[in-house]
């Protein structure tokens, strides 16, 4: 909790030391002409590997005067730390890769990230459906837009549940019934070889929508943080009773879970639907997998994770030729591809709309399954506190699947109160 403490720390200095040269105008023409007029360079931090070669290849052979200068920053965290870093040298990229809980409204208080909306035409802020762009709203401004967006499911090993004569889960009692009655000692050694539920690492991304389906928030309508509420603390009584009461979830065993599905040692699992091309790869035939939708409590939601591309400021020319590169990766069949080669949401209607998206969808039934979840999706804007809530949450769920007597009221409690000071601090 004390690096996380740290780490949000450091990002709100964004707002204390960067010097601003205040906000660029609506602009609706940028998008209009969109190739550079003269050679330029961008670079573009990116927390993707392969650092989008394909996708870089292709634009630069469609804009010669455009290149790409690709580099990669780590995972979201880092990319986080390497930003605040340059934001305070001066030595920031032109487009950026950013995790959507890393530290966007601090860089948006800095000063140095534009509105992605003023280079955007009305018609290509409604093509990209309505709950992405309230998942990266903040001051009622939109500053990135979502690119490789994923959403959570709930996987289950086919084979398991059609052995035991069980359906797929639809609520949480169900989930929790289900859990129960797949656990298996295998060798009769008195100890769980099979546990009936579990979820992947980024354990709040599921605290989140079953904390929802309660009919609460973590952060309200308003921005204020709620993470105390009644319902989140029913939420964290629930995967601490999985561990205690029904005994079905191994405690603090998230990190290893995926592995631990994809070898038949979990029955469920919380994850990505982004992951369903790589899980399916790595199971092959040794079970038949399932996907459902997140379970019901008193009603269905379904949050928003993955990354978005941002613009930092420089001078008019860049700026266009920065536009140009994120409406490219952006674009229809774009938005497509990346959602069909993994299972990510496609955040627009037009790509949901192409043909070979529609193919997908019928040839592949899971995929299907991911896609139709998108009904229920909710987004929640962008927080100064969203790291700092994430891990302690992180931290609530270790402490209540690691004590029995743990009290969920105080130890959300505790959570609560960390983040008010934080926000004092930071206004």
């Amino acid at each position: 909790m004390k690096k996380a403490l740290l780490s949000v720390a450091m990002l709100s200095l964004i707002g204390l030391t960067a010097c601003s040269s205040g906000t660029k105008g609506d602009n609706p023409a940028a998008a209009s002409t969109p190739a550079a007029e003269q050679p330029v360079t961008l670079t573009f931090w990116s927390t993707n590997k392969d650092l989008l070669a394909e996708d870089v290849k292709a634009f630069e052979e469609k804009y010669p005067n455009i290149k790409i200068k690709a580099e990669y920053m780590g995972g979201y965290d880092e990319m986080a730390q390497k930003v605040m870093a340059a934001v305070v040298s001066n030595s920031l990229p032109n487009v950026v890769q950013l995790g959507q809980r890393h530290g966007i409204p601090q860089m948006a208080d800095s000063g140095r990230l534009v509105p992605i909306e003023q280079f955007m035409t009305d018609k290509e802020k409604d093509d990209v459906y309505p709950y992405f762009w309230d998942r990266f709203r903040y001051k009622n401004k939109l500053w990135t837009i979502p690119f490789n967006s994923s959403t959570p499911v709930l996987y289950y090993n086919q084979t398991m549940f059609e052995q035991a004569g069980l359906k797929a889960p639809s609520t949480w009692d169900e989930l929790v019934s289900a859990a129960k009655a797949l656990m298996k000692d295998t060798n009769g050694d008195g100890k769980i070889d099979v546990w009936g539920f579990n979820t992947a690492a980024d354990s709040p991304w599921y605290f989140q929508p079953m904390t929802w389906n309660r009919g609460g928030t973590i952060i309200d309508k308003d921005g204020k943080v709620t993470v105390n509420s009644k319902e989140a603390v029913e939420t964290l009584k629930s995967f601490q009773d999985l561990v205690h009461v029904s005994k079905a979830m191994a405690p603090n065993q998230h990190k290893t879970a995926e592995e631990d599905f994809a070898a038949g040692k979990v029955a469920m699992i919380f994850k990505s639907g982004a992951s369903l091309a790589s899980t399916q790869k790595t199971i092959g035939d040794k079970f038949k997998i399932g996907i459902t939708f997140l379970p019901e409590v008193k009603e269905r939601n379904v949050p928003i994770g993955g990354n978005s591309l941002g613009i930092f400021k420089s001078d008019a020319a860049m700026e266009k030729a920065s536009w140009t590169f994120v409406q490219f990766l952006t674009e229809t069949d774009n938005a497509a591809k990346t959602s069909m080669g993994s299972g990510y949401a496609p955040i627009k209607k037009s790509a949901f709309e192409t043909e070979a998206f529609q193919k997908k969808m019928q040839d592949d039934p899971l995929f299907k399954t991911i896609m139709e979840q998108n009904e229920y999706l909710r987004g929640q804007g962008i927080h100064p506190a969203d790291s700092l809530i994430w891990n302690g949450i992180v931290n609530a769920l270790e402490i209540v699947e690691g004590d029995a007597n743990a009290d969920p009221q105080k130890v959300l409690d505790k959570l609560q109160a960390d983040v008010e000071t934080f926000m004092k601090t930071y206004k």
